[in-house]
C-alpha cells in the first residue's frame, strides 16, 4: 500500500517549509539582523511620526528653551538702575544692583538684594552748589510661592530692609531700617517671556515705605534672561535694566 502522506506532497507528520529570508519580521535574531523587532520589542519599528512644533515651541528652541524654567527660584541677577528722587533739591542718580535667590525644600526660598546709587548737581537754584549724594540699600529675607497654574505663581516675601543716604552740601542724611512685606505675581506669558508685578510695604520712615514695581524678563539663552523694569515709591522712583542667570 502506498504511503498516504505522499499523496499530499509531504513526508513525516509535519510539512517542510522554506526558511524565512533575512530581514523578514518572522526571521528572528540573526547575525545579519540581530534585532529585527527594534529595541523596544516586537513591532516597535512602527513608530508614530513626531508631532510638529507649535509656534511657542519653535520660539522656545530658538531662544534656548531647554534650560531651567523662567519661573524658578534659583538665580542671580545684576542690573543698572536710575533713581529719580522726589526731593526737589536732588537730581537723578545712576547706580548698580544685584539680587540672589536660593530655593529651599518644597515651596520656600531665600532672597537678598543690594543697590547703590550716586548722584550729583542741583535740581534748581535753591540747592547748594555741591549736592552730591549716595544711596545704598540692602534687603535680606525669604518667602514662599504658590503655583496657581504651571505658568502663574503667587509669591509672598518678608524680610529686613536697610537704607543709608549721605549727601554733601544739603542738610539731609539718614540711616533707616525696618521690616518689609512684598506680595507679587509672576506670569510666564510665553516660553521666552515672564512678567512680574508686586507691592512692597516697609516700616521705614525716611526711605520708601510703599513701592509698586513691574518687571519683564526675556529669555535669550537657555539659562540667561535680559530684563527691564520700573518701580514707583513715595520717596523716589527708579528704572532698571540688566540680566538674570538661572540654574
Amino acid at each position: 500500500m502506498s504511503d498516504p502522506s505522499m499523496a499530499y506532497g509531504y513526508g513525516g507528520m509535519s510539512p517542510t517549509l522554506n526558511a524565512p529570508t533575512v530581514g523578514s519580521p518572522y526571521a528572528g535574531p540573526t547575525m545579519a539582523n540581530p534585532n529585527p523587532y527594534g529595541y523596544g520589542g516586537y513591532g516597535s519599528q512602527y513608530q508614530q511620526p513626531a508631532q510638529a512644533n507649535s509656534w511657542n515651541n519653535t520660539v522656545q528652541q530658538g531662544m534656548g528653551g531647554s534650560g531651567p524654567s523662567l519661573l524658578n527660584y534659583k538665580y542671580a541677577e545684576v542690573f543698572y538702575r536710575y533713581t529719580d528722587p522726589k526731593d526737589s533739591l536732588l537730581e537723578g542718580s545712576h547706580g548698580l544692583g544685584a539680587a540672589l535667590v536660593m530655593d529651599l525644600p518644597t515651596i520656600f526660598f531665600l532672597k537678598g538684594t543690594f543697590t547703590w546709587n550716586s548722584g550729583s548737581g542741583e535740581r534748581n537754584a535753591r540747592a547748594a552748589a555741591d549736592a552730591d549724594y549716595d544711596l545704598s540699600t540692602i534687603t535680606v529675607g525669604g518667602g514662599a510661592f504658590m503655583p496657581i497654574t504651571n505658568k502663574f505663581h503667587f509669591v509672598g516675601e518678608v524680610g529686613l530692609v536697610y537704607a543709608n543716604f549721605q549727601a554733601d552740601g544739603i542738610n539731609k542724611s539718614y540711616t533707616d531700617g525696618g521690616i518689609y512685606v512684598r506680595p507679587s505675581l509672576r506670569y510666564q506669558v510665553l516660553d521666552w517671556l515672564e512678567l512680574q508685578a508686586g507691592v512692597t510695604v516697609a516700616s521705614t520712615d525716611d526711605y520708601d515705605s510703599k513701592i509698586f514695581d513691574v518687571l519683564g524678563y526675556f529669555r535669550v539663552f537657555p539659562m540667561f534672561d535680559l530684563n527691564i523694569g520700573a518701580d514707583f515709591g513715595d520717596v523716589s522712583r527708579g528704572f532698571r535694566a540688566g540680566g538674570r542667570l538661572r540654574w
